[in-house]
């Protein structure tokens, strides 16, 4: 068990030889730098490394609270997992116990890492541009896709509200600060967790569009039409993948499909740069269909041993289903919900 800190180069540097071993760890999200972005801004942030006979052959890197473990940046984490080539075996049970963990949730574990518990299956679809972006594009039209429509929508864009600018690589503060508000203001319209309100969460994403390391690197891209700011992605990438991580658009021009237009120059310029996927990750946002074209499977669980800790969890998912179920609890519904707004 090491801290971040004692991540030296030859960590480092086998870290990354591991990650380029297995195609399934291609996400920025399996980087070293994802972890250490995010120990910046949190103090739980642990390492556990795994070594055969002296030899290093993984790291499970993991955020920890009292023996509870979640994956590092813990919902915004479209991937995670162990760093190990493939074919590699651990034992599930004793690396939590190593890693002095009662319990490690995960939703989008790579499926050859399941442990031996109940999962729900699952897959993170993404675009396969190891061909070429006109390949992947033939791809989808041969399918009967709709992506025929999307230069005409492109075209009318630019005619009605105004020239087309594409930034794949803006380091714009106000194109960043709009991201985070239009984000946020995405999850409050559709009720979904408020990403950006959590203040560590905000820092992190910080921090990732400072780097830009050879293989591995923060992303804000933008499409403009005249002078506004019609739509902005912002994620990240290593040479292998690119990472669909925060997309936003500004809904005045919803009609015009925005974001399926950056999404679409993006894998443009995504290609022509080398990268062979664009992962969307795990969702059943309807766009993500339209664009895919292959997928990883992952699976979502947790896996535990005997502590106390793994009790009070048990406890405390059963009093959740009566506290949702029982009649005797439903006046206490509504204050229980505003705690735990306050709480999150």
């Amino acid at each position: 068990m090491i801290g971040p800190v004692e991540l030296g180069s030859s960590e480092r540097a086998r870290w990354r030889q591991l990650q380029l071993s297995n195609p399934t760890l291609a996400s920025p999200c399996f980087s070293w730098q994802f972890t250490l972005a995010a120990a910046a801004v949190r103090r739980d942030v642990r390492i556990a490394v795994l070594e055969d006979e002296g030899a290093v052959i993984g790291f499970f890197p993991h955020q920890q609270r009292m023996g509870a473990g979640e994956p590092i940046a813990g919902r915004m984490s479209d991937h995670h997992g162990v760093i190990a080539a493939p074919g590699t075996r651990w034992d599930w049970r004793e690396l939590l116990k190593r890693a002095r963990l009662s319990y490690w949730q995960f939703s989008h574990l790579p499926a050859w890492q399941q442990p031996p518990v109940p999962l729900v299956h699952a897959v993170s679809p993404g675009l396969d541009l190891s061909q070429g972006f006109e390949v992947w594009m033939k791809r989808k039209r041969e399918n009967g896709n709709t992506m025929a429509k999307m230069p005409g929508r492109m075209r009318k864009l630019e005619r009605e509200i105004g020239p087309l600018r594409l930034e794949v690589h803006s380091r714009e503060r106000k194109d960043f600060e709009t991201v985070v508000r239009l984000k946020r203001q995405q999850c409050r319209r559709t009720g979904q967790l408020d990403f950006f309100g959590m203040g560590w969460t905000l820092a992190l994403v910080e921090n990732i569009r400072d780097i830009d390391d050879e293989d591995f690197g923060g992303r804000l891209s933008t499409l403009h039409a005249g002078d506004r700011l019609v739509a902005a992605h912002f994620g990240m990438r290593t040479p292998q993948a690119w990472q669909w991580w925060f997309p936003v658009y500004d809904a005045e021009y919803a009609k015009y499909s925005p974001g399926s237009l950056l999404l679409l120059e993006v894998a443009r310029v995504a290609a022509d740069q080398g990268h062979g996927l664009l992962d969307l990750g795990r969702g059943e946002e309807a766009y993500k269909d339209r664009f895919s074209d292959c997928s990883m499977p992952v699976v979502e669980g947790f896996v535990s041993r005997p502590t106390a800790v793994t009790i009070a969890r048990q406890c405390r998912k059963q009093l959740g289903v009566w506290l949702r179920t029982s009649p005797l609890a439903a006046p206490a519904l509504p204050l229980l919900r505003q705690l735990k707004r306050l709480g999150a």
